[in-house]
């Protein structure tokens, strides 16, 4: 059975639902389809719904006369906004994704030579993580996308599942209001399925980076600690050269994971970024929303709003959670080589031990725009300044 796992090994598996999405909605070529052919495709696909849909979004919002009603639309048309800036992020990316798939390759190769069980497992279990993580987006997108259809079906008047603008009457057109819905409906799936690999991906590729990093610590560790099995017919002075070559490989090993994080360094920094400003915008949006509501008494529009605070705060927290994890995982990496047999070993072992750990005493980070780091503690200085009690605190406000 273990030998089984280890043949079946393939660690960027916890992308593959992001892949099959990108494939799908046009980022991707997938293998076997001509080059044309999926070109008009991307084109059309994105033309109509990744540029189109949002555009309907901004018209809409420009064209609105009271304050309510465009703070309402802000926070909708912003997520999308951004949504769609970090689904064609991945497109700039697409050289950089391609890289992380061939290393990827080369890193489960190794763990697969090493053949040791618990490396194994440390990497399955993240694979299974990155998977669940995606699993667990699509069902919240899933969930809103059919929230919002019920939502659609039970006013007692003609509405739009969004509020946009097409340059039509639909109020008094049947016909128009029919083929505007069928229209959004099919944008909402579209921009859904685009917006959950969009999310989930930057927790997919930190979860690559945690396996890899305890694949390795587990890797280390294990230095030198095997000499009573690897002495037998074997002199001392040969087990000890012995030991200084699985470092040798372990330094190339720790060399694969510090060119991964700088990979995913360039792939997440401009997604990441784009998710702390959007939540930004939208925590502000917010509250504006509930200060300018006060007249109306639209709780189903608060609701709506509270929502959408909530999904970008849970974003970011994310985000910040998983990166946190790699970052505890590069200490607990570093702390491995302190571990390792080293006294009875070589000089030169020595040397490049010492060399080692010097690269290795800062614990790895991912940074959002090259400037924030992803850890829980840039999360908890975000919950400070603008927390979910504040837009609670706001609504009963407006209900006084």
């Amino acid at each position: 059975m273990a030998k089984q796992e280890e043949s079946e090994l393939d660690t960027h598996s916890a992308v593959y639902y992001h892949w099959r999405v990108w494939e799908l909605t046009g980022l991707m070529r997938p293998p076997g389809v001509a080059n044309l052919r999926y070109l008009v495709y991307s084109i059309t696909v994105n033309l109509v719904v990744t540029v189109l849909f949002p555009v309907s979004l901004l018209a809409r919002l420009l064209f609105t006369t009271n304050m309510a009603g465009f703070c309402e639309n802000l926070t909708i048309t912003i997520t999308d906004i951004v949504a769609n800036l970090k689904f064609a992020n991945v497109y700039m990316v697409r050289k950089q994704l391609h890289e992380i798939r061939s290393l990827l390759r080369l890193m489960d190769a190794r763990a697969r030579l090493v053949g040791d069980p618990e490396e194994i497992s440390a990497l399955r279990k993240e694979v299974n993580i990155a998977q669940s993580t995606f699993r667990t987006f699509g069902s919240i997108f899933v969930f809103g996308t059919i929230l919002s259809c019920i939502r659609l079906v039970v006013r007692p008047h003609r509405e739009l599942l969004y509020p946009a603008w097409f340059g039509v009457d639909w109020m008094h057109s049947t016909r128009n209001y029919v083929l505007i819905t069928i229209y959004q409906l099919f944008g909402l799936v579209v921009q859904a399925i685009q917006n959950c690999a969009s999310d989930s991906y930057p927790p997919a590729f930190l979860c690559l980076l945690t396996g890899h990093m305890r694949a390795l610590e587990l890797r280390v560790r294990r230095i030198g600690s095997r000499k009573e099995n690897s002495t037998e017919g074997q002199s001392y002075e040969a087990w000890r050269e012995e030991v200084y070559q699985e470092l040798v490989e372990c330094i190339r090993d720790l060399m694969r994971v510090h060119r991964l994080r700088e990979i995913i360094q360039r792939v997440l920094s401009a997604a990441c970024m784009a998710q702390f400003a959007c939540s930004a915008a939208v925590q502000c949006s917010v509250a504006m929303h509930f200060l300018y509501m006060a007249d109306e008494h639209d709780h189903t529009a608060m609701i709506i709003s509270i929502v959408f605070f909530l999904a970008v705060t849970l974003e970011v927290f994310v985000i910040c959670y998983f990166g946190d994890r790699m970052r505890t995982q590069s200490e607990a990496l570093c702390d491995a080589f302190y571990d390792c047999n080293w006294v009875e070993q070589l000089p030169k072992f020595k040397r490049e031990l010492l060399f080692t750990l010097a690269r290795t005493q800062r614990p790895s980070l991912i940074y959002a725009g090259n400037y924030i780091a992803l850890s829980l503690e840039t999360f908890e200085q975000a919950r400070r300044n603008f927390t979910i009690s504040n837009v609670f605190d706001l609504l009963s406000y407006t209900c006084t």
